[in-house]
């Protein structure tokens, strides 16, 4: 019995041995093989995914640096523009003044024509009262009615000696 058992043994760990190196084969075949490749289609797309994140990262940080000049811009476009409207409203309220100075010098030179010829007007007016009061009263003086030239003779003479003072 001892003999065979132990080709019993041995039959059977020849069997177990090709069972497990069979099952081995077959697991290989039908598992090993499939995660393996589940396991590097997976590690190839974590790799696709990182290196997309480190372009969408690289893209974001261009984008960001594009805006930053992009306002850069704008806001040194901005204070050209306050620049320029404030050299503008400097430059109106300049024109204006002058305008102004302008304007108030021509109504003072209107109004000294004017008050010109008002004194001019008044001394005439006043002359010519002067001139008919003095005729009254040479009239009354002398007791009788002078004619044209010696009005006008003693009109100029009174108005030259009037001026002359």
């Amino acid at each position: 019995m001892e003999g065979l058992v132990l080709s019993d043994l041995a039959r059977d760990l020849i069997l177990n041995i090709l069972n497990i190196i069979i099952l081995f084969l077959i697991v290989r075949k039908l598992a090993y093989q499939p995660v393996k490749k589940f396991l590097a289609a997976r590690q190839a797309r974590v790799a696709k995914e990182l290196e997309d994140a480190a372009a969408a990262k690289a893209e974001a940080e261009q984008a960001k640096e594009q805006l930053d000049s992009l306002t850069q811009a704008q806001q040194e476009k901005a204070d050209a523009v306050i620049r320029e409207a404030e050299r503008e409203a400097r430059e109106n309220a300049r024109e204006i003044m002058e305008n102004a100075q302008k304007d108030a010098a021509e109504i003072r030179r209107k109004a000294a024509e004017e008050a010109e010829k008002e004194k001019r007007k008044t001394i005439a007016g006043m002359q010519d009262d002067i001139t008919a009061l003095a005729f009254d009263i040479s009239e009354k003086v002398l007791g009788r009615e002078i004619n044209d030239e010696d009005n006008r003779r003693i009109a100029q003479a009174f108005l030259a000696d009037y001026h002359a003072e």
